[in-house]
């Protein structure tokens, strides 16, 4: 009888385990199969997946940050009118950034994540609440470059920021002044510094030569805009989805 109860014992403690690893191989099989639907272009296929493997375990890591910054894609690739779809989006992004926040604080993606989709919620926002969310963007930014400087995308996000904050209309300035807080610090050549950074970094990518050219004709230097487009327009699209971003790139160096 104490040999029978010995073995249900030890069956008892071997079944989760072989479950664990089971359910740990399935996980991995999922973040491989999304990882290819983006690098595919499927980013909807690629989000569901991560939803999937976010079902199996809520506080995975991996798959909290990249099904947030999808979200934060897939609302802004939305047409003008689908705002109330947009929003629905980035909040999905919000809470997914700010779940990876509290179980990640000591990473930076979580912080990136979560000034990327403030960034995208605020556009759809009243002049007061940008501002006043610009601060907190700027804190995710610059607490995900001291986490993880090597990734790229930090950079080109910090290059955009500095660019927004430093041409800022006269209309948003005026609606500054009567926030306490003010307007964050900007600086051209800080925004000119870090894209030009992102890009050594990743130099495969036309969205930051993209966003670099628009700086550039923002401050009104248009040889260096069109210097950047016609790179663009020499380079093979590698990146998922930036082909209407090199469509985007000609039509500009077109106008100019």
């Amino acid at each position: 009888m104490e040999k029978w109860i010995l073995i249900i014992i030890t069956a008892l403690f071997f079944i989760p385990a072989a479950g664990l690893a089971q359910s740990e191989s399935n996980i991995d099989s999922l973040l491989t199969k999304a990882e290819e639907k983006f690098d595919d272009g499927d980013e909807k296929e690629s989000l569901d997946i991560y939803l999937e493997i976010l079902d199996h375990d809520s506080n995975h890591y991996g798959a909290l940050w990249n099904a947030s910054l999808i979200y934060s894609r897939l609302g802004y690739q939305l047409g003008d009118d689908e705002e109330e779809t947009q929003l629905e989006y980035y909040n999905e992004a919000l809470d997914l950034a700010d779940h990876a926040k509290e179980h990640y604080g000591d990473k930076g993606h979580p912080y990136y994540i979560k000034a990327v989709a403030l960034g995208r919620w605020s556009e759809l926002q009243d002049t007061d609440t940008r501002i006043e969310t610009s601060h907190e963007i700027k804190e995710n930014i610059e607490k995900a470059a001291d986490l993880i400087p090597d990734y790229a995308p930090v950079w080109h996000l910090y290059g955009v920021f500095h660019s927004d904050v430093a041409n800022i209309s006269s209309a948003e300035q005026f609606a500054a002044s009567l926030i306490s807080e003010g307007v964050p610090d900007g600086s051209n050549e800080k925004a000119e510094e870090y894209l030009k950074k992102a890009i050594e970094m990743m130099p495969e990518s036309i969205l930051f030569r993209l966003d670099l050219a628009k700086h550039y004709l923002k401050v009104d230097e248009e040889e260096n805009a069109r210097e950047v487009l016609e790179e663009i327009s020499e380079m093979d699209v590698e990146l998922p989805n930036e082909n209407q971003l090199k469509e985007e790139a000609a039509n500009i160096l077109e106008d100019l």
